[in-house]
């Protein structure tokens, strides 16, 4: 299985591996309430513990090292990749990996916990409430407001994953156009223009193209407006050709996706930080294409034939 294939727990509620990236930033880190930071050299462990005789499946990646190794012996069937572990345990038994950079994205089906350095940063059990119903997922009830604000003429896009429940509503009234459904949503503004919607949970997973702001409850989280010295772009085709080829680039400076995906089927583009500065850029292109403004010296790690990089200052 791919990094790229999403995971599916059958007898889970959603039938979905439950997803959480971490992006950059302090109030981010906050809002999705996972970080793991160490130096380029310091392994970490991550330990996943089953609850119960359920399975409990994973999937983490960093962007350093991952390998066996730590208080917990993992099974030979649990694959180790060089920068993710993906497994699956039950039985109250659990599986430990050591790893370096940052965890940036992790994926859990089912119940049970995970620790970094014997800290827990995820629970999954999911504790009942008087009714008997799991309110893990909407907390206390409370419901927030997100708010997707476009600075210019030029496209703000954005998609919102969360644990709880997704609803039209809030301050700025969105666009019949804009795609809502149980736990996301999935639209676009411009001309200063701002969309808004309800949710309960927690966000597990923010994309946004273009330059625009993000704000929870009246609060900045994520700000796409301020470039700093990205006056290049890159342009990643797939000319006469509609199958979807995975690529990676590197670059010595910032990167920031331009425009969301446009694939079909559609592709899961990423921009991952790297310890000592540079970033790495990992996507797959179809029929449309992929634009990303970056700084600094573009490297392409691994480009297959067929694939068209263009490079333009902005």
């Amino acid at each position: 299985m791919s990094w790229r294939e999403e995971m599916t727990d059958p007898d889970g509620e959603n039938g979905r591996m439950y997803r959480r990236t971490v992006l950059k930033g302090t109030a981010a880190a906050g809002l999705f309430g996972l970080t793991g930071v160490a130096s380029a050299s310091d392994y970490r462990e991550v330990t996943f513990t089953s609850a119960d005789d359920d399975l409990f499946e994973y999937k983490v990646k960093v962007s350093g090292k991952m390998k066996r190794g730590g208080t917990y012996e993992s099974d030979p069937g649990d694959e180790v990749g060089h920068d993710y572990a993906h497994g699956r345990c039950a039985e109250g038994r659990s599986d430990s990996f050591l790893w370096t950079g940052e965890i940036v994205d992790l994926q859990l089906s089912g119940r049970g916990k995970v620790y970094v350095d014997g800290e827990l940063v995820e629970d999954t059990t999911g504790e009942k409430d008087h009714d008997g119903g799991d309110d893990k997922d909407d907390h206390d009830g409370k419901t927030r407001e997100v708010t997707f604000t476009s600075v210019s003429d030029e496209i703000f896009r954005y998609r919102v994953e969360v644990s709880g429940k997704m609803m039209r509503g809030g301050t700025y009234e969105s666009d019949p156009g804009d795609e809502v459904g149980d736990n996301y949503a999935n639209g676009r503004a411009a001309d200063g223009r701002s969309d808004s919607f309800l949710w309960t949970g927690e966000v597990v997973e923010l994309k946004v193209g273009g330059p625009g702001k993000v704000y929870v409850d009246g609060e900045l989280v994520e700000d796409t407006t301020t470039d700093g010295d990205l006056s290049k772009e890159v342009i990643v085709s797939n000319p006469g050709s509609d199958e979807l080829r995975e690529y990676t680039l590197r670059v010595t400076g910032d990167a920031r996706m331009l425009e969301p995906d446009e694939d079909f089927p559609p592709a899961d583009d990423e921009i991952v930080d790297l310890d000592g500065g540079g970033a790495r850029i990992e996507g797959a292109v179809s029929t449309g294409d992929d634009r990303f403004a970056f700084s600094g010296d573009l490297i392409r790690e691994n480009v297959p034939d067929g694939v068209q990089i263009d490079v333009r200052n902005r």
